[in-house]
């Protein structure tokens, strides 16, 4: 910052952000201090200050039990804002790497347009493919799961291709329990597929279209080639022995 920036009243305001910001995501600091830090950027109340709020969600202070009372009081004075809040939110979860907190004040503070609008961007962000470290878009999807829609299957059978097991380990057990058929193919092709490693995987996949009770006679030659001894086919459906 330039010498005459400081002495500006904006300088001076980015001046005071920046020093509660690193005050409030210092593991080291005391609690307290923390507090007054978020306490400040809640009564600032600019986009800004707000996004650099939603920061203290990406750190984990020394003390676990004051990390988790600190997350929860900002949790709720960022949701009490209300959809006021939901700039610096889409931002933060944008450029953030750990968003589950934000996602609970997304649900909380949106509308069903606005909430759909964020998750659509997350989701063209983080799509089914490689990533280095997938623990975001696996929060991503974690908070798709839960929410009552018809096009969520369709959106989570996209990810039965993704380059990474535990996603798409997931993406099956979510499936599984939303219960819609129009995804069967989608959930055969991923069991059927020769670079298919994960027997975990296969073994889920078995084990809930028993639990569904799906007819798979279409695929049974296939499944013939990869069903192993605690399943069997009988009737064109899969069953546990």
């Amino acid at each position: 910052m330039a010498l005459k920036d400081l002495f500006s009243s904006s300088g001076r305001a980015k001046s005071r952000l920046d020093k509660w910001t690193k005050t409030a995501t210092s593991p080291y600091t005391q609690s307290a201090e923390r507090y007054a830090a978020m306490q400040n950027m809640i009564k600032d109340g600019s986009d800004e200050a707000l996004f650099c709020l939603f920061k203290r969600f990406t750190v984990v202070s020394t003390k676990s039990i004051e990390d988790e009372e600190e997350k929860s009081w900002a949790y709720r004075e960022l949701s009490g804002l209300g959809p006021k809040v939901l700039p610096a939110a889409k931002r933060f979860c944008i450029e953030a790497e750990s968003v589950a907190w934000a996602l609970r004040i997304i649900e909380d503070v949106a509308d069903e347009t606005q909430e759909w609008e964020i998750l659509d961007e997350l989701l063209k962000n983080h799509p089914p493919g490689y990533e280095r470290d997938a623990a975001k878009k696996q929060q991503i999807l974690t908070h798709l799961s839960e929410i009552d829609d018809p096009k969520v299957a369709e959106l989570l059978a996209g990810y039965l291709e993704d380059h990474d097991e535990g996603v798409r380990f997931f993406s099956v057990e979510q499936l599984v329990d939303i219960a819609d058929e129009s995804v069967k193919p989608a959930i055969l092709a991923r069991l059927l597929n020769p670079e298919e490693d994960s027997l975990r995987l296969r073994t889920r996949i078995l084990e809930g279209l028993a639990e569904l009770g799906w007819d798979v006679s279409e695929y049974t030659d296939g499944i013939a080639k990869v069903i192993g001894q605690e399943h069997a086919l009988q009737g064109g459906k899969i069953v546990r022995r």
